[in-house]
């Protein structure tokens, strides 16, 4: 039974990509809850616990092909 517990509860949270904390400067894989609100939820720094909320961060859609200054 702890197993199970213990995958479950690790599915809970979604990490990141090694990403630079701007708050403790280390680069870190940032986590936050399955599921979290896409407005008020943020990503979290696991060593110091900055808060980057995901209305801040800018996302641009990524498109293979030709550059626009080719």
């Amino acid at each position: 039974m702890a197993v199970t517990a213990a995958k479950a509860a690790k599915s809970e949270i979604v990490y990141s990509h090694p990403t630079m904390c701007l708050h403790c400067h280390l680069i870190v894989e940032m986590f936050h809850e399955r599921g979290a609100d896409p407005v008020k939820g943020s990503w979290q720094c696991p060593r110091c616990g900055h808060k980057y909320l995901f209305s801040h961060w800018k996302i641009k859609k990524q498109v293979r092909g030709k550059s626009e200054a080719a």
